[in-house]
């Protein structure tokens, strides 16, 4: 019978790191989506609706994470990606404002992916 053994505090720390990193982001994006601004106001298309719900599955993949480091982090990156394609396929362009999605949500998935990686090696040796 193996035990498993804890893993390294640097492990915690980026764990940690990660999971805080999330619920903020996850806020401020709420924030962004949810409180109304004085520009314009109206009904949203069928195809606006999809790219956002995209992104909420983005935000999901990081709160998958923290159960499941791996999967979550992989399934993060590739919704945006996918994202991405969609929206360019869908809308026909690319907008470089979109770069700010992924320097809010991409490093802690990545911070995930790595503290899973850390793990697996600690629990190797």
């Amino acid at each position: 019978m193996t035990v498993a053994k804890p893993p390294p505090r640097s492990v915690k720390t980026i764990r940690w790191i990660a999971r805080i990193w999330s619920i903020l982001t996850t806020v401020f994006l709420l924030m962004i989506f949810f409180i109304p601004d004085d520009g314009i106001t109206g009904p949203v298309a069928a195809v606006d609706k999809f790219l956002l719900s995209l992104t909420g599955l983005a935000l999901l993949g990081l709160f998958i994470a923290w159960r499941w480091e791996l999967v979550g982090g992989i399934f993060t990156i590739a919704i945006l990606f996918i994202r991405e394609f969609a929206w360019v396929i869908l809308k026909g362009n690319w907008e470089v404002g979109f770069l700010i999605l992924w320097v809010l949500i991409t490093p802690p998935a990545i911070l995930f992916l790595i503290a899973w990686s850390l793990e697996r090696k600690a629990q190797k040796l």
